[in-house]
């Protein structure tokens, strides 16, 4: 038996709830950014993707803090700055996600309260975490309001304009043809529910593409 569920019947919160069940498992953008007056700011966002590689562009939708209906503090900064980070999400963080994702009061630089080093980028002026094991970072491409009155969200596309990959996680240190180690890398993804996934042997396999070819 199959059940059909009408999103225009539900309430937005409930529509996300089921999204980010199925569309699963989701990267997670751990997002660095510095506030007017230099103070650290990290956040994690799940609803990010790659979009295109030429520009190379990656997309993190933001939406309104909950606690009271203002703009991230994410989101504030990097419109001011006009670039963020993004560093890869792995095991390094996988323990202090939600703790991180909290709703602080604004100036709380989280990354020294979890016990992460800001640093200097390479390319932008946001900083990037120490102790990731890769970054990328990014330039405010475009922004695109989205979804409703009852729940604005804006989708910022960024140009990528700089990865930075620690030796650990290259396959192959070829960087005219990088190669990452996935299991090095251990990336963390989101599921629903508060719920993540990682990245382990037993979970990862290949599957090799094979052109198509006419029979004859």
């Amino acid at each position: 038996m199959k059940h059909v569920y009408e999103f225009a019947d539900h309430e937005p919160g409930t529509n996300q709830g089921l999204l980010s069940q199925l569309v699963v498992p989701r990267p997670i953008a751990m997002v660095s950014t510095r506030d007017a007056e230099g103070r650290g700011n990290l956040s994690p966002f799940s609803y990010y993707l790659p979009i295109t590689g030429e520009p190379p562009l990656v997309g993190v939708t933001f939406g309104l803090r909950e606690s009271d209906r203002s703009t991230k503090h994410s989101y504030d900064n990097l419109m001011a700055a006009g670039d963020f980070v993004i560093n890869v999400c792995s095991e390094i963080f996988a323990d202090k996600i939600e703790s991180i994702a909290k709703e602080y009061p604004p100036g709380t630089d989280e990354a020294e309260m979890h016990g992460y080093t800001l640093v200097d980028a390479q390319r932008v002026s946001s900083p990037a975490v120490a102790e990731a094991s890769a970054h990328l970072e990014c330039v405010v491409h475009q922004c695109i309001p989205l979804g409703s009155e009852r729940a604005a969200v804006v989708l910022v596309v960024a140009e990528v304009v700089c990865a930075v990959i620690d030796s650990t996680v290259l396959a192959d240190p070829d960087l005219d043809h990088p190669r990452i180690d996935l299991i090095a890398l251990a990336p963390i993804g989101r599921s629903g529910a508060r719920t993540f996934i990682r990245a382990i042997p037993d979970a990862v396999y290949y599957q090799e593409r094979i052109p198509y070819q006419a029979a004859r």
